[in-house]
């Protein structure tokens, strides 16, 4: 019998393990966050808190999208000429603002572009400074920049054919046809005559693998004339007036299209905005507000910001319901919104996401790997039974992913991380743990890759990094503070005098850290840690050190629930377990009483007694070999697993008040059926061969028996209970306004994570190694973060 909530723990040492930026151009942005030193400062003193909270605050309720220019989307509105010119004559642009922009903004080695010398973002900077040279040329200005640019892509050329470099979307196609624009306009580039063949080549092929054109819209100015410009404004042109909300497109229409006033106006409304400069894509309000909440949940300070998230989320929420443009008409957008909308218990369909089911109905040209992650990640978000395109979504995107993975072609290696991290365990990322691995990757010079390369110093800010890396380290050095308490109350019970069993102190105190993130639910962590050391300690003495008569001992002992004489307990082992079950449940209880202002004690004995029964009953059907069936095997699986007594011992720590109507209720108890359930049965899969050998039962042995099925069948079918499990779980946690507080079925939801972390399905799993989990407890618990230097 082996209990859910533990694994083999792994010797582990404090000894070696206890380890104690360049910023961006001031130009680029509208405005520049202040200095970050005051953030440096430590987050202990409450005023220094509450005033890096206030600035915070303040940057995410003002709504303001900062970004930097976009030198190629720039290019392509300088290029747009006069609204009215007769006798085809072209004699200036209609916006000179933004050519004096490219004149006034060439880097200092001639490229244009977000990064000039970054070793991945050499094909942004050619396509950049290509479309840069475009414009000046057809408006025949600034020679010399215009040779300084000539001397950049020839010394730079190699990277246009170079698979190693980070690509703009669309850059194959795109590229080739601006040589062609710029050869129609006499001026020179420097490619040899092979590098040419090669990249039209590519283009042709690219363009033609497309049966239809209209797929391709969103690299339009690199199909040109190919392209039935008035048949795509009249499909694709957006409320806004925009062509998918690209400005470069939509100036490329009116290159190639004269005449459509709603493009004109979308590209003055966005200099309205911006002045002199395009952004690579506009609007992104609602999409970057969404990044934003996603972000900080990721960086663990969510909690400081509940209530500016939930009014991001609302509003997007009405948005979605009026089925705004810029969600729906956006992949990217959809796909995180339909994800944060759906886990936050707002009512949105996965038929919205149906026209992406099939990976043939989106351009790959067109479509960044981040895009197909968004789209696995909402494809993961399956609450119901029949939500057969979320399932297909999920298949493919997989696919993709994985391919992209082996085929070593994402070139980001940021991106390329966050893939692997998502792909290899979605339902294991526990929040605490995924917090840390997304404070490694967070980057202040982090830039996204469209058809431009460009930074939203919204999201990443080191305002934002500092903060949430000192609240991360203050969060951590409690944790181990927390573990000196728990290691005095293992000792005092006695529990080191055992001389069977595992050892599951810092396993317990790791777990219990990765899932109560709150500093203040300090009790929460050592109700759950004290759980998890017990059940495991009495459960290795039910499997390997007690007899029949010791065990059914310590179930009769917490029925009676009174201390007795050494002599009367009979077993030195028995009065050690039994002695650290009663004071610690009289020292939660007293706690509890506390918190919840009436006494639970009768409860807390009472969960003891139904996972005691529990173990005995695997123990008397282990013994005797019992023939049962799944189900029978279940209704006390389930709860020797021991989800249920640690997350409903805990659940009364949580800071919200809990009456005995909420935990006797219906839905409470079928949150436990159902989590106890999933953890259960990955447990299972996970040590179906130990048991084998062993001659324990378990539900894949009782699948092969009872239905006759081989291994193969029976392990698919339990796959798919625990899919069932999972998904009915997650709706009735995401559900609003039940009974069950919000905050405490999603202690449900992370215990079911802990169980995918601890038993990912099919065993063996490299995430659930050994040296994995060692891994995330010494990030943890204890290497600090390093903070910027002062």
């Amino acid at each position: 019998m082996s209990v859910g909530l533990k694994v083999t723990v792994f010797p582990f040492s404090d000894n070696g393990i206890r380890n104690n930026t360049q910023t961006f151009p001031v130009r680029i942005f509208h405005t520049m966050h202040k200095s970050a030193v005051a953030f440096r400062c430590s987050l202990h003193n409450p005023t220094i808190l509450q005033e890096s909270i206030e600035r915070m605050r303040e940057r995410i309720a003002n709504g303001k999208v900062e970004i930097t220019p976009s030198a190629y989307d720039t290019a392509w509105v300088a290029m747009v000429p006069e609204r009215e010119y007769s006798s085809g004559v072209i004699s200036q642009p209609c916006f000179p603002q933004c050519l004096n922009w490219i004149i006034e903004n060439q880097n200092s080695d001639g490229s244009w572009g977000l990064n000039p010398g970054h070793p991945s973002l050499v094909k942004d900077s050619l396509s950049c400074t290509l479309a840069c040279l475009l414009a000046l040329r057809k408006w025949n200005v600034a020679h010399k920049q215009i040779n300084k640019g000539l001397e950049f892509i020839r010394t730079h050329s190699w990277a246009a054919i170079d698979k190693d470099q980070i690509s703009p979307i669309g850059f194959n196609i795109i590229f080739p046809t601006m040589i062609t624009y710029a050869n129609e306009m006499e001026l020179t580039l420097p490619f040899d005559q092979d590098l040419l063949d090669s990249m039209f080549q590519s283009r042709d092929s690219l363009i033609n693998s497309e049966r239809n054109h209209m797929n391709l819209g969103y690299v339009a100015e690199g199909i040109g004339e190919w392209l039935n410009w008035s048949k795509l404004i009249l499909t694709q042109q957006r409320n806004n007036g925009s062509l998918f909300n690209s400005p470069a497109t939509t100036a490329a229409a009116l290159v190639h299209h004269q005449g459509n006033n709603k493009c004109f106006d979308y590209l003055q409304s966005l200099l309205n905005t911006f002045k002199n400069w395009a952004p690579t894509n506009y609007p992104l309000e609602i999409y970057t507000r969404l990044c934003l909440v996603e972000t900080i949940q990721e960086l663990g300070v969510d909690r400081y910001f509940e209530p500016e998230i939930d009014s991001i989320l609302e509003e997007t929420y009405r948005l979605w319901l009026h089925k705004e443009e810029e969600i729906f008409k956006d992949i990217t957008c959809c796909a995180v919104a339909f994800r944060l909308l759906r886990i936050k218990g707002f009512e949105v369909s996965s038929d919205f996401l149906a026209p992406y089911a099939e990976r043939d109905h989106i351009s790959l040209q067109t479509t960044g790997v981040s895009t197909i992650l968004e789209l696995y990640r909402a494809s993961q978000i399956r609450i119901h039974e029949d939500e057969t395109t979320l399932d297909a979504i999920n298949e493919w995107t997989t696919t993709f992913l994985k391919q992209q993975l082996l085929s070593e072609t994402i070139p980001h290696k940021k991106v390329r991380k966050k893939v692997e991290y998502v792909l290899k365990n979605f339902h294991g990322i526990l929040g605490r743990v995924g917090n840390r691995r997304s404070l490694d990757l967070y980057d202040v010079d982090n830039y996204h890759v469209m058809k431009a390369a460009y930074r939203c110093s919204t999201i990443y800010n080191d305002e934002f990094l500092i903060f949430s890396k000192q609240d991360f380290n203050i969060c951590q050095a409690l944790h181990q503070k927390e573990f000196q308490r728990l290691d005095r109350w293992y000792n005092d019970c006695g529990l080191d005098r055992l001389n069977f069993g595992r050892d599951a102190l810092r396993m317990a105190h790791f777990m219990a850290s990765a899932i109560f993130g709150d500093p203040q639910l300090v009790d929460a962590r050592m109700s759950f840690a004290k759980k998890v050391v017990l059940i495991a300690r009495i459960d290795d003495f039910f499997d390997q050190h007690g007899s029949r008569e010791e065990s059914y001992k310590i179930l009769e002992l917490v029925k009676e629930w009174n201390e007795m004489p050494t002599v009367d307990y009979g077993f030195q082992e028995v009065e050690i377990l039994f002695t650290a079950v009663y004071r610690t449940v009289n020292e939660l209880a007293e706690r509890a009483c506390v918190a919840q202002g009436r006494c639970i004690k009768h409860h807390l004995i009472n969960l003891w007694v139904e996972i005691l029964t529990s173990f005995v009953k695997e123990f008397d059907t282990w013994c005797e070999d019992d023939a049962i069936n799944l189900d029978e095997y279940l209704s006390f699986a389930r709860i020797s697993v021991g989800t249920e007594i640690c997350i409903l011992t805990s659940m009364y720590f949580l800071g919200v008040k809990l009456s005995e109507e909420t935990i006797l209720s219906e839905e409470c108890l079928s949150l436990c059926m159902h989590v106890g359930t999933v953890n259960r049965l990955l447990n299972d899969l996970q040590y179906s061969q130990k048991g084998k050998e062993e001659r324990r039962v378990n539900a894949v042995s009782i699948l092969k028996e009872s239905d006759d099925e081989d291994e193969e069948m029976a392990i698919s079918k339990i796959g798919k209970l625990i899919e069932y499990n999972r998904r009915k779980l997650l709706r009735m946690v995401y559900k609003r306004g039940t009974i069950v507080p919000r905050k405490c079925k999603d202690l449900f939801s992370e215990i079911c994570k802990m169980g995918y972390y601890l038993y990912s399905s099919g065993g063996g799993d490299e995430f659930t190694s050994p040296q994995q989990i060692m891994e995330d407890v010494k990030l943890l618990i204890h290497q600090p973060l390093k903070l910027p230097p002062s």
